[in-house]
C-alpha cells in the first residue's frame, strides 16, 4: 500500500477471477489497482480487492466505477455504491464514454479514478479502444474524456495501472 498524498492510498492485488484469456494485448492485466480516500468523516474505497487491513477496518463505504468491478465489495460489510447510484458526499461522477463505467472526481485529492475508460498495460495511460461499443471510435472516446482536463487534475488513478499525474493525463487524450 502506498500513500500517495495525505488521505489518499493506492494498492494493487492479483484478481481472483483472471484467467489468461482476460489478458493479452487487447486484455487486461491480472493485478489490479484500488484505491482509498479520506473525505472530512469518511474513508471511501475505491473497486476495494483484499483491502489492507488499517484502511478496512476505517472504511466507511465503497465506491464501484463499473459493474464488473464489485470485487470485495460485498465481503466488506460496508454500504456499497455502485454505478447508478448517489456516489458520498466529496465524490462527484463525471462523463464517461460508457454508460456502465463511471469516471470518479474527488476535488479534495485533485485526482480522477477511472473504471475502464482509460487504463495502463505497462505502456502508459491509453483509450482501451478495443472495449469500446462497435462503431465508437477512439477519437470519440477521447472527446468524451477531454472536459476532464478543464478541472484542476493532479491524479489520474486508473483501477487498471499504476496512479498516473496530469502529463499522462492529458497526452492519453490529445
Amino acid at each position: 500500500m502506498e500513500e500517495l498524498q495525505p488521505g489518499l492510498w493506492f494498492w494493487t492485488a492479483e484478481h481472483p477471477a483472471w484467467t489468461p484469456k482476460d489478458g493479452g494485448p487487447e486484455g487486461w492485466p491480472q493485478v489490479v489497482s484500488c484505491y482509498a480516500a479520506a473525505l472530512d468523516e469518511a474513508l471511501v474505497l475505491i473497486d476495494p480487492l483484499a483491502t489492507p487491513g488499517d484502511l478496512a477496518e476505517r472504511a466507511t463505504a465503497v465506491v464501484v466505477t463499473c459493474p464488473a468491478h464489485g470485487r470485495d465489495s460485498g465481503r466488506l460489510g460496508l454500504p456499497v455504491h455502485a454505478p447508478g447510484d448517489a456516489l458520498p458526499e466529496g465524490i462527484v461522477a463525471r462523463p464517461s464514454p460508457d454508460p456502465d463505467d463511471r469516471v470518479l472526481w474527488i476535488p479534495a485529492h485533485g485526482a480522477l479514478v477511472f473504471g475502464d475508460s482509460l487504463i495502463d498495460r505497462g505502456q502508459g495511460l491509453e483509450i482501451p479502444a478495443s472495449w469500446a461499443e462497435p462503431g465508437y471510435t477512439r477519437e470519440e472516446w477521447a472527446a468524451t474524456l477531454r472536459p476532464l482536463l478543464e478541472l484542476p487534475v493532479e491524479l489520474a488513478l486508473p483501477t487498471h495501472g499504476p496512479p498516473a499525474g496530469r502529463a499522462a493525463l492529458e497526452q492519453a487524450l490529445a
